[in-house]
């Protein structure tokens, strides 16, 4: 049994002392907390940003401490922080984010690696995993992170969190620290449903067409890459979903199989990641830790003709996906290879983990499409994700619609147990 205390934790108010908080989920040397305007639909909520967007009067530290100290004070506020102030809620500090954002696990060896309320002895999950953390916890009411592959996505998953990668471009995100510039996205977690649909509101703005979701497609190989404990402790969610659509159709979402979009999407990544970071990299010679700074080390040896070649392989990724998901279409996917492994799991297992969630977690950034991530069932007796992807731009009633199923899951369940 996790302690209560975990999962209910009192939330933080705004203060210029950084938080003491039993996570280890916000930063402390540039911790900074803003009063919100105290009205608008955000009002009465807190909230925390990942520690990769600038707030004037701080500086960001993207999870490195060199990168703090070479780094000058930010020189405005994001937007999203402003916009988020002004609708009601109150900052109560940044939340711990991984080294440079280049990992998936939750681990900061510079800072130390936030703790998952559901399971101290698991991952958090990154690379926003101070985000996913502090929102499970109690902490905060909803925090924004950033995702690329998979940085909010698989923290609510192991964090047991409604979370969201919008379609890409739908939301600004001026003033994040640079990182891959094609697929990198503004995302954010809440804790509850209802929270989850007024930060959605506010964030991604009225849809420009009304969408009914009628047709849901499972896909298979996306199922088919994970283990087989894990689909079946999925099951209860897929059935919950099923009886949501008037049409159910099974589907291989890649042809050639998702390793060849995996590799694409490494090179993409690889490719931006270290334009974006391969001169402070070469400049001040910073220590890395072992992961981060063999993915850095392998980034600098993409050549600009094997980006190219992946740009233009990833058009037809995104030609695919266009096909499969016409309006009114999602398609459900597992979030994550599996629950947040053990931080006593060995690398060689990590590493199989982060390869078999990959070929989940590319689809989404190389197609440009919103998904959304659904806590509805465990395993192992903590969070397992599942997720909805759907077309451009259809995101608020994604949001909206993932809120609902959450609600309509819990209802049924405590029906289920005579509750």
């Amino acid at each position: 049994m996790v302690p209560t205390n975990m999962l209910n934790n009192a939330r933080l108010t705004v203060s210029d002392q950084p938080p003491y908080d039993a996570l280890q989920s916000f930063v402390r040397e540039n911790h900074i907390a803003l009063k919100g305007s105290g009205k608008g639909n955000l009002e009465g909520l807190v909230f925390g940003v990942k520690d990769v967007f600038k707030i004037l009067g701080s500086t960001y530290s993207n999870g490195h401490p060199e990168w703090l100290q070479t780094n000058g004070p930010d020189d405005f506020t994001s937007s999203i922080v402003t916009k988020t102030l002004s609708a009601g809620a109150d900052l109560v500090g940044k939340t711990i984010c991984d080294e440079l954002c280049y990992s998936i696990s939750g681990e900061n060896w510079n800072y130390g690696s936030p703790i998952n309320p559901h399971d101290p002895r698991r991952f958090t999950g990154g690379s926003s995993s101070g985000t996913g953390a502090a929102t499970a916890g109690g902490l905060v009411d909803f925090a924004y992170g950033s995702d690329c592959l998979g940085s909010v996505r698989v923290p609510a998953s192991y964090n047991g969190v409604l979370g969201i990668r919008p379609t890409y471009g739908r939301v600004a995100n001026d003033g994040e620290a640079p990182y891959c510039e094609s697929m990198d996205v503004l995302g954010y977690v809440a804790r509850n449903s209802d929270v989850f649909r007024r930060v959605s509101k506010e964030v991604l703005g009225n849809d420009s067409k009304k969408v009914t979701f009628n047709r849901l497609l499972i896909a298979d190989d996306c199922f088919d890459s994970i283990n087989k404990d894990v689909v079946e402790a999925l099951q209860p969610a897929v059935n919950h979903l099923k009886q949501h659509f008037e049409v159910v159709e099974n589907i291989k979402v890649s042809p050639n199989g998702l390793e060849e979009w995996t590799e694409i999407f490494r090179i993409i990544q690889g490719y931006e990641v270290w334009e974006s970071y391969g001169g402070w990299v070469r400049k001040y010679r910073p220590n890395l830790s072992s992961g981060p700074k063999e993915r850095l080390e392998w980034a600098s040896t993409i050549t600009m003709s094997e980006y190219k070649e992946a740009l233009n392989k990833r058009q037809a990724v995104i030609e695919r996906v266009k096909d499969i998901l016409p309006e009114g279409t999602l398609l459900c996917l597992p979030t994550a290879a599996s629950v947040a492994p053990l931080r006593s799991s060995s690398l060689e297992e990590i590493n199989a983990t982060r390869a078999q969630s990959t070929k989940l977690l590319c689809i989404s950034p190389l197609s440009g499409t919103p998904q959304v991530t659904l806590p509805l069932v465990k395993q192992h007796e903590v969070p397992l994700g599942i997720s909805l992807i759907g077309a451009h731009d259809c995101d608020l009633q994604l949001a909206e619609f993932a809120a609902d199923l959450v609600d309509s899951y819990s209802n049924a369940n405590h029906k289920i147990l005579g509750r």
